[in-house]
């Protein structure tokens, strides 16, 4: 679980038990190719890449961190930055989804 909060994630935050038969996970990594990532994937019955327009997700982004306490000057930072360079990193995984869907 991510905890946008604090901007860290949660290990152990959830749990899932044996009765339960369908899990949705949400991740920027699940496509990854490396620092145990490649793992993931195998793992998973499908996986569904999301690709928005850039200037749409970076509207979004810069909104939400802002929703959670940056200024719009500290979120567009962000953004451009760390949220920009986790951006390119993903979409190289991107034709290892069983499905890439366009979103508006």
């Amino acid at each position: 679980m991510f905890d946008r909060t604090v901007e860290e994630a949660r290990p152990r935050a959830l749990r899932v038990g044996p009765d339960i038969r369908t899990v949705v996970v949400e991740g920027n990594y699940l496509l990854h190719d490396a620092g145990g990532w490649e793992q993931v994937a195998p793992l998973l019955d499908s996986v569904i890449y999301l690709e928005a327009d850039p200037g749409v997700r970076l509207e979004r982004l810069i909104r939400r961190h802002v929703e959670f306490g940056k200024t719009p000057d500290e979120a567009r930072a962000w953004v451009l930055g760390t949220d920009e360079r986790n951006a390119e990193l993903i979409a190289r995984g991107r034709e290892r989804a069983s499905l890439i869907v366009t979103v508006e």
